[in-house]
């Protein structure tokens, strides 16, 4: 477990022998631009690369338009060819990489920003003050001065931009706007990313989330707000898992709210689990922490967990967690 620098791995990346980019299952923008961008620097670097996301459903639509992005393998972590290394980036513990698989003699490389990142890896690059992970990875590839085209500069920039939520969260720093610039005078199109992460969304989506807020709840006078969703609510309108993305944070918007909650009951080993995605609103409440407590985490203001039982019993063990805290 030994703490690195950008430049070292900058180092390391370049005379790779062979690399496996993965990310966390239910991708983000972050996670999913973390592993293309690496995808495509290897490919310049020619250095041999796949990546891999645990899960088996398509990604969110919005973000389907990145290279490389139908290379990524699915389902259980592939077999690794002979020296390769796994880069694990944007995974705030390695069980949301689903990668225990791995052999013990593989080497992992940690690159994350989410606070409670315990730095599991073999070697570690974990800044919490890194608007994004996309950001970190940013740093390593301008310490190796490795050429940034359009396409890697898209995908680093996606990340960064669905992090800092179009630069208005509190993680924007002054260094995510000084990345921001740079990665547009390498040939990012702004309003191009723009129109496919935030508008250009199918209608199957947005049926997703009136069924959702079909079943909005109000609990603790307010201060939670929850919705949920049931495996065959995605079946009866035509959505995949990912068509969830970014529907928690209309939740966080109304007036009052301190923690925002969205659960997803899926059927699991004849039974049932929820995988639960927190927002909290002005950072009052320590999701991150909350989350720890069934064995997630995340950031402070974003955070998610899995939990064995269904919707009510989940939304009854979070309303009496919050209530403690409140």
């Amino acid at each position: 477990m030994t703490r690195v620098t950008s430049a070292e791995l900058a180092a390391r990346l370049r005379g790779e022998r062979a690399v496996l980019a993965v990310a966390h299952e239910a991708p983000d923008g972050d996670a999913l631009g973390c592993v293309t961008a690496l995808l495509l620097m290897c490919e310049r670097l020619g250095v041999p690369c796949k990546g891999y996301i645990p899960g088996i459903g398509d990604f969110p639509p919005e973000y389907r338009f990145l290279r490389r992005l139908d290379s990524i393998l699915r389902g259980a972590p592939p077999q690794l060819d002979s020296g390769t290394t796994v880069y694990l980036m944007d995974c705030a513990s390695v069980l949301r990489s689903s990668s225990l698989g791995f052999a013990d003699d593989v080497v992992t490389v940690n690159i994350d920003h989410h606070q409670d990142n315990p730095e599991y890896g073999t070697l570690n690059l974990v800044d919490a003050t890194a608007a994004s992970t996309t950001a970190i990875l940013y740093q390593i590839f301008v310490e190796g001065r490795f050429a940034i085209d359009a396409e890697i500069a898209t995908a680093l920039y996606v990340g960064l931009v669905t992090d800092t939520g179009r630069f208005q969260y509190s993680n924007t720093n002054p260094a995510a706007h000084r990345m921001a610039a740079y990665l547009q005078e390498e040939g990012v199109d702004v309003n191009a990313v723009y129109r496919r992460v935030y508008e250009d969304m199918p209608v199957a989506k947005l049926l997703l989330q009136q069924l959702a807020l079909g079943r909005l709840e109000l609990r603790l006078g307010g201060a939670l707000v929850t919705a949920w969703l049931r495996g065959d609510d995605f079946t009866a309108v035509g959505a995949d898992e990912g068509y969830s993305e970014g529907l928690v944070d209309t939740l966080r918007r109304i007036k009052g709210a301190k923690v925002a909650a969205l659960v997803r009951e899926r059927e699991k080993d004849g039974g049932v689990e929820c995988k639960v995605s927190l927002r909290s609103t002005d950072g009052a409440v320590n999701v991150a922490a909350l989350a720890a407590r069934k064995g997630g985490g995340g950031h402070i203001r974003a955070a998610g967990f899995t939990a064995q039982g269904g919707v009510a019993e989940t939304l009854d063990w979070l309303e009496a967690q919050l209530k403690a805290l409140l």
